[in-house]
């Protein structure tokens, strides 16, 4: 029923989906906090430590629950990603959330699927914290400027303004 491999990731979707949940939460400038979004939506937030396998986990979507977990270790701007993340997946893919096929979030980027949904999570979330929009006034202040305002990594918005505008 989840085939990934004859399905391309939907990034209008997902940014669309993105854009729509700012504009349904009145956030129209930086920073964005998933945290005061995802509950505003129903979403539970809780800042757990993982142990034993599961130490390398950033974070994780339980439809069940309908919470996100993620990994009170990690930096904060590592865990601002992870809840845009895993709120990506409960956008998009709720009921894939509740089969086998899907995967957590680890913090070693080797351990991490390439497959559509995750493709399409982390797009949700590029579009989450750093929207177009928002980052067009920002684009030529220095990316630790960038980064600052937006409450991410330098890397993280490095790779966005390398997205949106080849920089």
């Amino acid at each position: 029923m989840f085939e990934t491999k004859l399905i391309k990731p939907d990034y209008r979707r997902a940014e669309r989906e993105a854009i729509g949940l700012l504009n349904a939460s009145g956030i129209f400038e930086p920073p964005v906090n998933p945290v005061e979004i995802a509950r505003g939506i129903g979403v539970k937030v809780n800042f757990v430590s993982f142990s034993g396998e599961s130490e390398g986990v950033a974070g994780l979507y339980d439809p069940a629950q309908d919470a996100i977990f993620v990994n009170r270790g990690e930096p904060g701007v590592r865990q601002t990603f992870t809840i845009a993340h895993e709120l990506g997946h409960k956008v998009l893919h709720e009921d894939w959330a509740k089969t086998e096929a899907y995967k957590v979030l680890w913090r070693d980027p080797t351990r991490q699927t390439k497959d559509r949904w995750e493709q399409e999570a982390n797009a949700f979330a590029a579009n989450l914290l750093m929207p177009q929009q928002m980052v067009d006034a920002y684009r030529d202040f220095p990316l630790p400027v960038v980064a600052k305002i937006f409450a991410v990594s330098e890397v993280f918005a490095g790779f966005r303004l390398k997205n949106l505008y080849g920089l």
